[in-house]
């Protein structure tokens, strides 16, 4: 990593670190909307990492964003900084100056009104009950963003008692509209790969409290950890995890690099595809094995594996699950061909 990046690494680990704790997520599972560690992410640069620095951020890529993204998976952020992060990048891009305060992202495409009102419920948003705005992609590739003033929202949430709303969009004009290069399917694949990068540091996550776990816990007169099949049972666990993160790197490098302007083999979406297929997947090995070689106490409330796994759990299938994302894949390698596949998956 470069110098950037250490240093992001290392603020947002211990930012995340000293805030994030048993206490503060059971109260925020319970409703609390934690505002100074939103505060405090935001006024770090975490939500602006990817914005210019003439719109207060930092002018960095996607390389330097799966840091953050993968720290919030990690320590179980209960804040939707990696869909903030998404979402000043789309209104910048599309030439729009960036509203003060949450922009929730709408995971569908928003078809395109002639009479420049929409009308549409959206499910599953995250954290759309904390927002002062929405933005989403219409089908004529324009970035539309909206306000909370002719929208109401149905509160939901995933298994992870994290905030999945449904907005409803009645006869509402975007405050600001502005054409961008990307598909109109962009904010199902980015948040694809936001899922794929918080899954990732999950895993990790998940890796490190199995081991401690069964170095510190003595059955039959030994640590857990020296029996064979509790070694088996890590190891797998550490290769799961390890596929996962190198591929959700290398899409959000394939990013910086190719962009996302097409879904064609030019854009990184065969590897968006690819990480988010991979990362969904694992998460069942991830987390069966976590909890077995922690017995029943990895199932309490008063233990942090549960917070992870049951984020894992309810992130595999956001923004698709890894047999959409298979198809998409299976697509892309009978279209381009055996020679066509073997340069994209080595290049």
């Amino acid at each position: 990593m470069n110098e950037l990046q250490n240093i992001l690494e290392e603020s947002v680990s211990r930012l995340f670190a000293e805030r994030v704790d048993r206490a503060f997520l059971a109260r925020c599972e319970d409703g609390e909307w934690p505002a100074e560690l939103w505060s405090l992410a935001s006024e770090q640069g975490l939500t602006h990492v990817l914005a210019s620095e003439a719109a207060g951020g930092m002018n960095a890529g996607w390389a330097e964003a799966f840091i953050v993204v993968r720290a919030c998976g990690r320590y179980a952020v209960p804040l939707p900084v990696p869909e903030q992060l998404l979402a000043l990048w789309l209104v910048e891009r599309a030439g729009i100056s960036a509203p003060s305060g949450l922009i929730a992202l709408l995971p569908t495409v928003v078809d395109a009104a002639a009479t420049g009102h929409y009308t549409l419920d959206v499910p599953r948003v995250p954290w759309g009950r904390a927002a002062q705005f929405f933005v989403g992609v219409t089908s004529d590739q324009q970035i539309a963003l909206f306000d909370t003033q002719h929208a109401s929202v149905t509160p939901a949430q995933n298994l992870a008692r994290e905030p999945r709303d449904t907005v409803h969009l009645h006869a509402a004009s975007p405050v600001a509209l502005g054409a961008c290069a990307v598909n109109p399917h962009a904010i199902r694949w980015l948040g694809a790969l936001l899922r794929a990068g918080q899954i990732a540091g999950a895993a990790a996550a998940c890796l490190e409290l199995s081991v401690k776990y069964t170095s510190d816990r003595v059955q039959f007169g030994r640590p857990l950890s020296q029996f064979q099949a509790i070694q088996n049972h890590l190891a797998e666990i550490a290769g799961a995890m390890a596929s996962v993160d190198t591929m959700a790197r290398a899409a959000f490098l394939a990013l910086d690099a190719r962009g996302l302007a097409s879904l064609g083999d030019d854009s990184a979406s065969f590897e968006i595809a690819a990480a988010k297929c991979r990362a969904s997947d694992a998460v069942e090995l991830l987390t069966r094995l976590s909890h077995q070689v922690h017995g029943a106490i990895g199932f309490t409330y008063e233990y942090d594996l549960q917070f992870l796994t049951r984020r894992l759990w309810s992130w595999r299938a956001e923004f698709g699950t890894s047999g959409e994302w298979g198809e998409h894949l299976g697509r892309a390698a009978t279209a381009i061909g055996g020679d066509g596949l073997w340069a994209q998956v080595t290049r």
